[in-house]
C-alpha cells in the first residue's frame, strides 16, 4: 500500500533479460534429484496408472488418492505415489505426526516425470492439507487443479489449532516441503481492488498458519519448490489464515509466545503469480533466501515480490527478482511495484545481498509503522544489494511511510535508459542514505527528497555515463554533489540489458584504483555481497 497519488511512468516494459547458458537458478523440480528407495516395510504404495486397486504394497499398490483417509501412519511412516503416474483428488492428513528421527515422509517412487495430482476443482482448502500435523516431509509432487474458473483455492495448505479449545499455545514442528512443482492454481484475483482483499490473499501456491491463533510453528521448511501460474500470492505465512486485521504485534510481550520460529523459505522458483511471490507474517527470526521471484503483480495491478508483516528480525538475502509488472488503474494510480517490501510492523528486518532487475519500481519500498506512544519503532536495514535497470517508477529505492529508521547503506545501483526516480522521500518519514553507488544511464532520472522528511544523505558516488543525465543532482549531496563527475570504474564492461541469474553481480564489481574505497561512512562490519570481509568502501562490493 502507498501513499502517493501521483501519476505513473507509462512507458513500455523492460526489454528481456540475457539469460546465461547456466544461470544460477534454484533446483528445478520438474527434473528432481534421484528418487527415494521405498521401504516394503515401511510404506503405503499408489499407482495412478492400475486398473484396479490393491493392497497398498509395492507388488498390488491402490489406484487413487481416497486410500489415505483410511491408513494407520502409525503401523507404516510413508506414501510413495508412482512416478508417470496422475491422480485426481487430494491428500487430507490430520492429527498426523512421526518423529524427530523417524518422520512420515509423503513422495515419489519408481523412474519418470513426478507423480501428478490434480485437485480436480479443490475449493475451501488444498490439494495437499495438513492440519495439526508434526515431522513430516512432503517431496517430488506435481501439483495443480484443472478448473480454470477463480474459486478459494491453494496447491498446499498447512493449518493448526488448539484443538482442547483452551488458551495454551500448541507448536506444531518439523514440516518440510521440498522440490514440489505447483502450478495453475486458480484463486481469486480480485483485480477491480488490486488483490488487497483477504479473500484473494489468502489463494495461491503454499499457505500456512494457525486456525484460532492458539498453534505455532517451528521449524517449517519450504524449499527447492517450482510455483508456477498461480493467484493470488505464490507462498504466505499468516497468524490467522485468512484474516487480515487480527494480528499480533512484535512490539507486543504475546508476539514471542504466538510468532512462528526457525521458519525457511528457500531456493525456490516463483513466477507467473497474480499479486506477491512471498508474503511472510508472525516470523521471529526466519530466512527467505535464494529465491528467484519473476513475473509478479501480473493480474493484481500492484503488489510487491517480497512482503515481511508483523515479524522480528527477518532476514531477506540472496534473492533474485524482475519483471514485477505493477501498472497503472483506470485513474492512472499505481501503486506496490518492487521486488522488496518491508511493510507493517516489520521490526529489525535485514534486506541483503539481493538482486533486482526490469521491476516496475525498483528494488525496495517501505510501508513500515512508527508510533512513538504505542512503543511501535520499526527499524529496517537495506544493505549490499543489486539493482539493475529497475524502471523506478516511484523510485528504485522508496522511503514511503515513517520508521524509526530506515538505513540504506552500500548499495549499486545501475539505472535503466527509461529510469525515472532512484531515490524518493516522503513526508515525516526517517532515513539515512550513504556509501550507495549509482551508476546512471538515464536521461530522465532524478531524486525526489521530500524537505519535510528527515533523511541524512551523504558519501554516495553517482555517475552520468554519455547518455545520462540528473537534472537536479546539486540538490542530493553525495562525493560529487559539486558537479564532479568520478568513474566508479567497472572491472568490466556493463552489459546492456540485464542478465538473469545472481551469478550476473560479477559484472558490477569496481577496480581497485576506484574512488570508492576509503570514500564511505563507517558501518557494520559484515560482509559484501560476494562474502568478501568488510573494509572501507561504497557499493556493494568492498574488493
Amino acid at each position: 500500500m502507498l501513499g502517493n497519488s501521483s501519476k505513473p511512468d507509462n512507458s513500455d516494459q523492460p526489454s528481456t533479460p540475457e539469460i546465461p547458458s547456466e544461470p544460477s537458478t534454484p533446483t528445478n523440480p520438474d527434473k528432481p534429484s534421484t528418487p527415494a528407495k521405498p521401504d516394503k516395510l515401511n510404506g503405503y504404495f499408489f499407482d495412478g496408472t492400475s486398473a484396479t486397486s490393491g493392497d497398498g504394497t509395492i507388488e498390488n499398490p491402490y489406484n487413487n488418492l481416497s486410500y489415505i483417509k483410511t491408513l494407520d501412519l502409525n503401523l507404516k511412516h510413508n506414501i510413495y505415489l508412482k512416478r508417470g503416474s496422475k491422480f485426481r483428488g487430494s491428500i487430507e492428513l490430520s492429527n498426523a505426526s512421526g518423529t524427530e528421527k523417524d518422520k512420515i515422509l509423503i513422495t515419489s517412487y519408481g523412474d519418470g516425470e513426478l507423480p501428478i495430482i490434480d485437485g480436480n476443482d479443490k475449493v475451501g482448502d488444498a490439494v495437499v492439507s495438513l492440519k495439526n500435523c508434526n515431522n513430516i516431509t512432503i517431496s517430488n509432487l506435481e501439483i495443480f487443479d484443472s478448473s480454470t474458473t477463480e474459486a478459494d483455492r491453494r496447491g498446499v495448505l498447512i493449518l493448526g489449532n488448539n484443538q482442547n479449545n483452551n488458551s495454551k499455545i500448541i507448536t506444531y514442528s518439523n514440516i518440510t516441503l521440498d522440490g514440489l512443482y505447483i502450478h495453475d492454481i486458480n484463486g481469486i484475483t480480485d483485480k477491480e481492488n488490486s488483490g488487497m482483499s483477504a479473500e484473494s490473499k489468502k489463494t495461491g501456491g503454499i499457505h500456512f498458519g494457525s486456525l484460532d491463533g492458539k498453534a505455532k510453528f517451528d521449524n517449517l521448511i519450504i524449499k527447492n519448490c517450482k510455483i508456477k501460474n498461480v493467484s493470488n500470492v505464490g507462498i504466505a505465512s499468516w497468524y490467522k489464515f485468512g484474516s487480515t486485521s487480527n494480528k499480533v504485534s512484535p512490539y507486543s510481550d504475546k508476539f514471542k509466545d504466538t510468532a512462528y520460529t526457525n521458519i525457511l523459505i528457500e531456493n525456490n522458483d516463483i513466477s507467473y503469480i497474480g499479486k506477491n511471490a512471498i508474503f511472510v507474517r508472525n516470523l521471529l527470526g526466519g530466512y527467505v533466501k535464494n529465491n528467484v521471484v519473476y513475473e509478479t503483480a501480473i493480474k493484481c495491478i500492484s503488489g510487491n515480490s517480497i512482503v515481511t508483516s508483523y515479524v522480528d528480525g527477518t532476514v531477506i538475502e540472496y534473492n533474485e527478482g524482475y519483471y514485477n509488472r505493477a501498472s497503472a488503474k483506470s485513474d492512472g494510480k499505481i501503486q506496490d511495484g518492487c521486488m522488496l517490501d518491508a511493510d507493517l510492523q516489520s521490526k529489525n528486518t535485514i534486506w541483503q545481498y539481493n538482486y533486482s532487475h526490469d521491476n516496475s519500481f525498483g528494488l525496495f519500498l517501505n510501508c513500515t509503522s512508527y508510533s512513538e506512544k504505542n512503543k511501535i519503532e520499526d527499524d529496517v536495514i537495506v544493505r549490499y544489494n543489486l539493482s539493475v535497470n529497475d524502471k523506478g517508477t516511484y523510485g528504485i529505492i522508496y522511503i514511503n511511510y515513517s520508521a524509526k529508521m530506515i538505513e540504506v547503506y552500500n548499495n549499486t545501483i545501475v539505472t535503466g535508459s527509461d529510469t525515472s526516480v532512484i531515490f524518493q522521500t516522503n513526508s515525516g518519514t526517517n532515513s539515512q542514505f550513504y556509501n550507495n553507488l549509482i551508476y546512471n544511464r538515464s536521461k530522465n532520472a532524478t531524486f525526489k527528497v521530500n524537505s519535510s522528511s528527515n533523511v541524512d544523505i551523504s558519501n554516495n558516488l553517482i555517475y552520468n555515463d554519455e547518455f545520462g543525465a540528473i537534472s537536479n543532482l546539486s540538490t542530493f549531496k553525495s562525493l560529487n554533489y559539486n558537479g564532479v563527475y568520478e568513474n566508479p570504474l567497472f572491472i568490466k564492461e556493463l552489459p546492456k540489458n540485464s542478465i538473469c541469474g545472481i551469478d550476473a553481480a560479477k559484472y558490477y564489481k569496481v577496480a581497485s584504483n576506484s574512488i570508492v574505497y576509503n570514500s564511505a561512512l563507517d558501518v557494520t562490519s559484515v560482509n559484501d555481497f560476494f562474502g568478501n570481509k568488510y573494509k572501507n568502501a561504497i557499493g556493494f562490493y568492498c574488493g
